[in-house]
């Protein structure tokens, strides 16, 4: 999922900036975590001391602040450290270092389907030396739905995963597109379920347009069982459901198709979008969330994420080689800008201010 993946990368970048040397990191997982051992190989090589709380912060959300605030500081341990780092607004700091939060988006404050906020997240964001958003319209959100003080956000857009996305991609040959039951020229969702998504309204707008592209096939990459159900709501034909695919898999996979399609209306930033523009691959998107700012120019956007409106861009989209051409050229400029060496860099910043 985005978040992990988020994590895994940050703390990559981190282990590559000399600045970061002098530090000593230990990584903290929720829950039991079975089979973590003592330490956590990253993919640079770099190997970090970790361990486990023995509780899972799921069960924290519904209880009032000073309960979870006593009951994770008693399992904090020692000794103090400099700063902690909660990569997530479910993961509660601790009472013993200055605390930095990161906080991607809200989507349960709009959207029931997507669990609830800690009953408590007023209160650990009050206490929070610093807090660190992707994006301006996720600040919006921490604004509007928290309370926070807008001068208290830092906004530090993600990067680019430009080792694996990269214009030099080779796409999937035909043979491993038949495999996975594509059999030709193919529009490809990567994502989730949930209503944010807006899959729905997706297959909605493909039942539309389908019958004038006989060629081309939806193919959509996530949770089978739930997109299925989704594509049968629709009376979606010609859709292709590939399942959860590898990481390794997924440029090439995004590299053989037509345009990545990607309907979210609400989105703290956006990876899809990126790695597809950064492979040279069209993308089509909604006005919505913080993805405008994540893809700029270099995207189609569908004004709203009715199913009418998606289905008017995808056909402007299927009926213009050109724009198509267009949008392959420009995506790699733009996803060049996104550098993950820079966004570690701008992290380190923080834990150099709070700790002064």
């Amino acid at each position: 999922m985005g978040m992990g993946h988020y994590e895994r990368l940050l703390l990559e970048a981190l282990a590559r900036n000399p600045d970061f040397a002098d530090w000593r990191p230990e990584v903290i997982f929720s829950g039991r975590a079975k089979g973590l051992g003592s330490r956590v190989t990253l993919g640079t090589g770099h190997a970090m001391p970790a361990r486990a709380l023995g509780y899972s912060t799921a069960r924290l959300v519904s209880l009032p602040w000073p309960v979870v605030h006593a009951a994770v500081s008693a399992c904090a341990g020692r000794p103090r450290p400099s700063v902690y780092h909660s990569l997530a607004l479910s993961f509660p700091a601790p009472d013993n270092a200055p605390a930095v939060y990161t906080i991607h988006d809200l989507p349960p404050a709009r959207f029931p389907d997507e669990g609830i906020i800690p009953r408590w997240a007023r209160a650990a964001v009050r206490r929070a030396a610093a807090i660190h958003t992707p994006s301006e319209f996720a600040k919006s959100e921490l604004v509007d739905v928290l309370g926070v003080s807008p001068d208290r956000v830092t906004v530090i857009p993600y990067g680019c995963e430009s080792d694996c996305f990269h214009g030099g991609v080779a796409p999937l040959p035909p043979s491993e597109l038949k495999r996975l039951g594509i059999p030709g020229p193919f529009l490809l969702y990567v994502g989730g379920f949930t209503r944010r998504k807006n899959v729905l309204a997706l297959l909605r707008a493909w039942t539309i347009i389908e019958r004038d592209f006989p060629e081309v096939t939806l193919a959509l990459a996530g949770p089978e069982v739930q997109l299925g159900r989704l594509a049968s709501e629709a009376g979606a034909r010609r859709v292709v459901l590939l399942g959860y695919q590898e990481r390794n898999i997924l440029p090439s996979l995004l590299k053989a198709s037509i345009a990545l399609v990607f309907p979210s209306i609400y989105e703290g930033f956006g990876m899809p979008p990126l790695e597809a523009m950064a492979l040279g691959v069209p993308v089509v998107a909604v006005r919505a969330g913080a993805v405008p700012e994540v893809v700029g120019d270099c995207a189609l956007l569908a004004d709203e994420g009715s199913f009418e409106c998606l289905a008017a861009t995808l056909r402007s989209l299927l009926e213009a080689p050109h724009l198509q051409k267009h949008l392959a050229l420009c995506g790699p400029t733009r996803a060049h800008l996104f550098s993950w060496d820079a966004h570690a860099q701008q992290i380190l910043d923080l834990y150099e201010a709070v700790t002064g």
